[in-house]
């Protein structure tokens, strides 16, 4: 997206005009999008505004040069309280007692490229107290040795996770699959090359001698190596498939495999090197191993772009024993333990709030947005969430086992389970079964006249129709999409996705994190009543807020902005005595008055009970937030929840798509409309006040195997175990994007769209391909019928053919257009 320079601010550096007037973002690349504003400066995301800040703060502007030209998004993260941390200091402090540095082996997320190990190894040199790191990307990994006598490893780890990284304990094993594979295509690549080297000696002319006979020992050794090696992925897929009863890819690459081995140890053995097909076989043995390990790689990248983590184990929370805390488990966590609950802590199970009161942060296990207040007494329920600035003292009141948050970590996608691969697998199942049936009938061709050549044939029919379009050019078509929506920010994490994408007709949206900003703004007329605040008002006012973690504070002394020349400062004895009652407002007593901001009962010193006889009742009041002084309302604003800039325009875009677009949300029903009003969605397609059984319910309901469901909370994982697939934007925990099909960065919902649009853009390319291949192989059988294919042609028209799919795939793939 180009943008007109004319309506850029004239007191913007360089950096910022050239790349907002490319359309780029400064930091990641990525096209800024046709909802940016100048007044988000030139980046598509507040995670990419605030890691480019904090990289010019910090002078590690060698950042950028290291970096690929686009790069994903940066995240933003919750803060984590790193209680998981204190569990394993105490382990290792028990394991071996004084020694003051402490080794670590940690999972890490967010690491995409050299740009990112250079800029996280630059953060840990400059701590006094770094040893040594050892960073692994591929896998997600990081070793660090750190002297607990010079320093705070959570202080390093926060600073981490400010710049878009998170660290917890290791959970990623071994891929060992992934390992065997490079080492088995290593072997077979490194055969072929070999092998082909002495076959060009032979077709240019040497036909007898020592060489001749050393070179033909030497390919038949290569090629036996080969395949041995790299042969026993294909022979175990294949036999896996014949035990179903599937005519599986690997079939017919097994048998041309086994029968071009045969018979060209047999023409080596009873002639020569002439009659073999050793070249063409270790070939066809790398190029397929190749496209094997093409289709795993970038998956399992994507996978190990996030902590691992399938539920509880991740889960810590800190205990209360003998006056000590003590980090444990959740799962051991029973009835009656007292639990202290950090800012940034989740409570693993219900609990009885002691001595104070607080507010918790229920979005992630109901999807109601903002914050609920409790008494000492209140039952707070199990997942809530401590966004305050305070921790504080619950008693359990059930054992982990039997909590709400553990049946949710439990629920389990039957999707997968019940998904079975549909035309691309039924191409290849009628491919194997037409090379089979064209290959007997070579051989019965010439079985009557010479033996030899009706072998000859089937072979050179196996070898030739290579299955490059579906083995080799279609792995390429998938690597290159995943790296095109990973460079977006788009992550897929399960293989089955891309072909479940192509039978979404309904996606099913919850609001709360998934179409809202997560923070509170103000409309415009609170702006104006801001704005026109007399300056002793808005002084006492930026004081108020600018001292309180609550959303609507937050939201308030961002909208009044910069210090005016006028505002008399707040100082004083008095200055420090803020007071903030849970769930009402806070309270500033000062020499000129007692200053209330809140609910409008309690800034004007009412209680309940006369709030009620008003007729204004806490439901109606929901959203309004006055100042007063002296019970006298100075201000009235509405703050409302931030819908993500693209939301509106991506809803309207996919339902001119043709797709069926859904809302819902645990939410209050009257949110949920406005919402709905709001993003151009039908109110009948709106629906609110869904607690998650009732949400997956609904799910179950409209899904025919046709659904994506997006959420960002864990009241959200029964309904991604009942959509045929899932995807979510919450990175900031790795539970749900372990359930999820898809996960995705940035401050928009437009990796929806892209994920879907690039599924069926797969799709026409592999079907292209397709319709070429069946062209090549109708005319390369008619000509290994005929006889007319030797040792010699074989070799040249495999890898030729394979060469031009895979050229055509990589051309088709970078062009094009995406989804707007």
């Amino acid at each position: 997206m180009k943008t007109d320079p004319v309506a850029l601010p004239a007191d913007w550096p360089e950096d910022w005009t050239r790349a907002a007037r490319a359309g780029v973002c400064l930091h990641c690349g990525n096209e800024l999008t046709r909802y940016w504003k100048p007044a988000d400066g030139p980046f598509c995301c507040r995670g990419c505004q605030g890691v480019w800040e904090l990289i010019h703060a910090a002078s590690l502007e060698r950042f950028y040069n290291l970096k690929p030209t686009t790069t994903s998004p940066a995240p933003t993260l919750r803060p984590d309280s790193f209680a998981w941390l204190d569990r394993i200091v105490e382990e290792r402090e028990a394991a071996a007692p004084g020694d003051r540095v402490l080794r670590l082996d940690l999972d890490i997320q967010g690491v995409h490229c050299a740009a990112c190990v250079w800029l996280i190894e630059e953060l840990f040199r400059r701590q006094a107290a770094g040893v040594q790191i050892r960073l692994n990307p591929a896998l997600g990994k990081v070793e660090l040795a750190w002297d607990t006598g010079r320093g705070d490893l959570k202080a390093f780890l926060t600073e981490l996770e400010r710049f878009g990284y998170r660290l917890g304990p290791a959970r990623k094993g071994v891929q060992r699959h992934s390992r065997s594979l490079i080492m088995r295509m290593a072997i077979a690549i490194a055969m072929a090359m070999n092998v082909m080297m002495f076959s060009v000696s032979v077709y240019l002319g040497l036909e007898e001698g020592l060489l001749y006979r050393f070179f033909g020992w030497l390919s038949f050794g290569m090629a036996t190596v080969s395949l041995i090696a790299g042969g026993g992925v294909f022979y175990r897929g294949a036999l896996a498939g014949l035990r179903r009863g599937v005519l599986h890819l690997d079939v017919p690459i097994a048998l041309g495999m086994t029968l071009a081995y045969a018979g060209s140890v047999y023409a080596f053995l009873t002639g020569g090197m002439e009659a073999t097909y050793f070249d063409s076989l270790c070939a066809f043995i790398a190029l397929m191993l190749v496209g094997r390990w093409a289709q795993e790689h970038i998956l399992e990248r994507n996978r190990n772009s996030l902590l691992e983590s399938s539920g509880a184990e991740n889960l810590t929370v800190k205990r209360v024993r003998a006056g000590r805390l003590e980090a444990v488990g959740a799962a051991e966590v029973v009835l009656g333990d007292e639990l202290w609950i950090a800012p940034g802590d989740l409570l693993p199970v219900r609990g009885l709030l002691l001595r104070r009161s607080t507010e918790a942060a229920l979005d992630w296990i109901t999807g109601e947005s903002g914050q609920v207040a409790f008494a000492p007494g209140d039952a707070i329920p199990a997942g809530a969430f401590n966004a305050t600035g305070q921790g504080f003292a619950v008693a359990a009141a059930e054992n982990f086992v039997d909590s709400r948050l553990n049946d949710l970590l439990r629920t389990t996608s039957i999707a997968d389970e019940q998904f079975r691969p549909q035309w691309w697998h039924r191409i290849a199942g009628w491919y194997v079964g037409a090379v089979l049936v064209a290959a007997a009938g070579g051989f019965l061709l010439w079985a009557g006249r010479d033996l030899t050549q009706a072998l000859e044939t089937t072979i050179a029919i196996l070898v030739v129709t290579c299955p490059c379009a579906l083995g080799l050019a279609t792995p390429l078509a998938e690597e290159l999409t995943h790296h095109r929506l990973r460079r977006a920010g788009v992550f897929v994490r399960k293989p089955s996705f891309m072909e479940k994408a192509l039978a979404v007709r309904r996606i099913l949206l919850d609001k709360t994190g998934t179409l809202t900003m997560g923070r509170l703004v103000l409309d415009d007329d609170s702006a104006a009543a801001l704005t026109a605040l007399p300056a002793r008002a808005r002084a006492v006012l930026r004081h108020m807020t600018a001292r309180s973690n609550h959303p609507v504070s937050a939201c308030v002394a961002a909208a009044l902005g910069p210090v005016r020349s006028d505002e008399p400062a707040v100082t004083g004895e008095d200055a420090d005595s803020l007071r903030e009652i849970a769930g009402r407002g806070l309270e500033l007593v000062l020499p000129d008055g007692v200053w209330r901001l809140g609910r409008p009962a309690f800034a004007a010193g009412r209680g309940d009970e006369a709030q009620a006889a008003e007729g204004l009742t806490e439901a109606g009041a929901e959203g309004l937030t006055v100042l007063t002084r002296d019970g006298q309302t100075l201000l009235r604003v509405s703050p409302a929840e931030e819908f993500k800039a693209d939301a509106a325009g991506e809803i309207a875009a996919l339902r001119a798509a043709g797709y069926e677009l859904h809302l819902l949300s645990g939410d209050a029903q009257a949110k949920v409309d406005r919402a709905a009003v709001a993003l151009g969605l039908p109110p009948e397609r709106a629906e609110g006040d869904l607690d998650p059984e009732a949400k997956a319910a609904r799910v179950r309901a409209l899904d025919r195997r046709d659904t994506l469901m997006v959420g960002d909370g864990l009241n959200d994982s029964p309904s991604f175990a009942a959509a045929w697939c899932a995807a979510t934007p919450a990175v900031d925990r790795p539970v749900l994007p372990g359930k999820a099909d898809f996960f995705f960065l940035g401050d928009g919902i437009a990796a929806i769209g892209r994920s879907l649009w690039e599924a069926r853009r797969l799709r026409r390319v592999v079907r292209d391909n397709l319709v070429l291949a069946i062209v090549y192989n109708v005319a390369a059988i008619a000509f290994c019928a005929a006889g007319l294919v030797t040792p010699v042609a074989a070799a040249v028209f495999m890898p030729a053919s394979s060469i031009g799919v895979v050229s055509l795939t990589a051309v088709r793939m970078a062009r094009g257009s995406s989804w707007k």
